[in-house]
């Protein structure tokens, strides 16, 4: 595969539709900010709403179907405003909503 031919996912949740698609975004988002497992789930803690590394490997990799509270963990890790997370939580909703 090229590099022309390779899709770049934005670190923005706008447009996924699937699980797997939004645990790329998320993973895009943590390569934007210049974070890693580890960073995230230590920024988690300090931010007083942790999570575990292997909970951070789950979300972007889109292993089970995660809590709203999960999420809201991820992004406080990797340094997303408030403001921000409402499209987050917006499209999560969407995406994991029950069938």
């Amino acid at each position: 595969m090229s590099a022309a031919t390779v899709t770049t996912v934005p670190p923005d949740p706008i447009g996924a539709a699937t699980p797997v698609e939004f645990a790329m975004r998320l993973r895009a988002l943590m390569t934007a900010r210049r974070r890693s497992l580890d960073s995230v789930a230590r920024r988690s803690r300090d931010a007083g709403t942790p999570i575990s590394r292997a909970t951070v490997y789950n979300l972007i990799t889109a292993a089970g179907s995660p809590r709203r509270e999960t999420l809201v963990s991820f992004l406080r890790g990797c340094g997303v405003p408030p403001r921000e997370q409402i499209r987050w939580l917006t499209t999560f909703d969407v995406v994991y909503r029950p069938r």
